[in-house]
């Protein structure tokens, strides 16, 4: 058998040995799953819809979601990374295909006779003999290929790796459309129930000026003293200022908005100036044995695990020997004419095993790190099924408690309201002091706010049910992207 029939074969052999990998077998890490939720114990496997906003009614928060969509810079964002992940997962699966390659060339070379001086320069023509000089002409043509051969799985690993970080990436756009829908729609409730409180505390204001004008009508006519006057003043200054602090928590909740819709601030309105016109949604929660797959933050952690995993087989693969072949196929003649005749071919094949001895601990190091990596991973995904579990329980729990708080609430303002009309009534017939009416004002202003914000948590509860329960996403990772610029 001739040098290069024996090369070929070890060659062959060396790469049918190519199959043995050193990618450690995954486990998903287990973690106790409660078979029903403590604040909700009529669940079923019901999930809500993908677009749960719009069981809101209103237009207006369709329009603004539908805006971010387009335009807001975090879907942005996550979009480039998936173009990043998916060009890092081609060029990391390059090193499993053979490299190709193909070049040409032209020589000329002049020779003096007596003085032996040679001149080398690239052309086309052909050979002459000059004033007593050699010129001679090569042209050449090659076609090259060649093959890293992997032995122990090092590059299918890599391979396999940036494919599942491009899976991971795609769950995290998942999760930040999810926690950017969530986010429009509690500033949204949040800006109207600034101004639902805004309204009231005018209203407030109104009728504390309306007292304060009947008190000093009263101390003109000498039936009270400054001292009430000047309470009454206390008290509706108070309430201008309660007002100026909710029109600048408004303004930077309309700003807030519109940093999420992708806009600048400036010139920026939203129409909608009450939660009443709104409709809360009934609560629906799917059983906890779903959750993990219904959350793209969890489908993510598990996705970076499995990453790890495969990145533990390319350090192992790293420290075992690696074998290339390159083979060449060419033409070499002195005239383009007979440039590619049949005695003009050459041809070579190699194959070289490179191990490695000694690295000063560099190559045990990276498999050691890779492995805790993957054992922080680990932990991290443990902990962040605790944190679903935990954020949807609370979700539930508040659903509950809110409507609750706020039927209270509405009661205890209905009665401070009748208690304040009643006062006032009294007041100016002179059967009840000024500090009893001053008592009932403060009460009435108190239950109205604790109303208005308990209205806002109803609202808030349910949006942050829809975020723990996963935002309705069924697993898919094929939906609308943001376009790029």
């Amino acid at each position: 058998m001739s040098s290069p029939a024996r090369l070929t074969a070890t060659a062959v052999v060396l790469v049918s040995l190519g199959a043995c990998s050193m990618v450690p077998d995954y486990f998903k890490p287990k973690v106790e799953t409660p078979a029903a939720w403590d604040s909700r114990q009529d669940a079923v496997n019901l999930w809500p819809d993908a677009q749960w906003w719009t069981g809101f009614n209103s237009a207006e928060l369709n329009r603004l979601i539908s805006e971010a969509q387009a335009n807001n810079t975090d879907l942005r964002v996550a979009v480039a990374r998936i173009r990043q992940a998916e060009a890092q997962a081609k060029i990391s699966g390059a090193d499993l295909y053979p490299t190709l390659g193909a070049d040409g060339s032209a020589t000329r070379t002049r020779q003096g006779r007596n003085t032996g001086t040679t001149t080398t320069t690239t052309t086309t023509s052909n050979s002459a003999a000059r004033n007593g000089s050699t010129i001679r002409n090569s042209f050449s043509t090659d076609l090259t290929a060649g093959y890293q051969v992997d032995l122990f799985g090092g590059s299918a690993a890599t391979a396999d790796a940036a494919l599942t970080r491009l899976e991971s990436s795609r769950y995290n756009r998942e999760t930040v459309a999810i926690t950017l829908y969530a986010d429009i729609a509690s500033t949204y409730f949040q800006l109207l129930s600034l101004r639902d409180r805004i309204r009231l505390a005018n209203e407030t204001l109104g009728a504390a000026q309306g007292i304060l004008d009947l008190l000093e009508t009263q101390r003109s006519n000498g039936i009270i003293t400054d001292y009430e006057v000047a309470q009454q003043r206390s008290s509706v200054a108070t309430q201008r200022a309660t007002v100026a602090s909710l029109q600048q928590t408004e303004r930077t909740t309309l700003d807030a908005l519109a940093v999420l819709l992708g806009r600048p601030p400036q010139g920026f309105v939203v129409q909608g100036d009450s939660l009443a016109a709104l409709t809360l949604p009934p609560v629906t929660a799917g059983l906890p044995s779903e959750l993990l797959l219904r959350r793209p933050d969890l489908r993510k952690a598990e996705a970076d695990l499995r990453a790890a995993n495969f990145d533990i087989g390319a350090a192992r693969a790293a420290r075992f020997p690696s074998l290339d072949l390159t083979g060449r196929i060419g033409t070499q003649s002195a005239q383009t004419a007979t440039l590619f005749d049949p005695g003009t071919m050459i041809y070579s094949i190699a194959a070289g095993l490179t191990a490695p001895i000694f690295q000063g601990g560099r190559l045990e190091g990276g498999e050691e790190l890779s492995r805790a990596t993957k054992d922080e991973l680990v932990e991290t995904y443990r902990g962040a099924i605790l944190s679903a579990f935990r954020d949807t329980e609370d979700a539930l729990g508040a659903t509950v408690h809110t409507g609750r708080q706020y039927g209270f609430a509405s009661e205890a303002f209905n009665q401070a309201n009748d208690a304040y009309r009643i006062v006032d009534s009294r007041y100016r017939a002179g059967t009840v002091g000024f500090l009893d009416l001053l008592d009932a004002q403060r009460s009435v202003f108190a239950a109205n706010d604790t109303m208005v914000q308990a209205a806002l948590s109803r609202y808030s509860a349910n949006v942050s049910l829809y975020k723990a329960l996963g935002g309705g996403w069924d697993g898919s990772v094929t939906g609308p992207a943001t376009p790029a610029n």
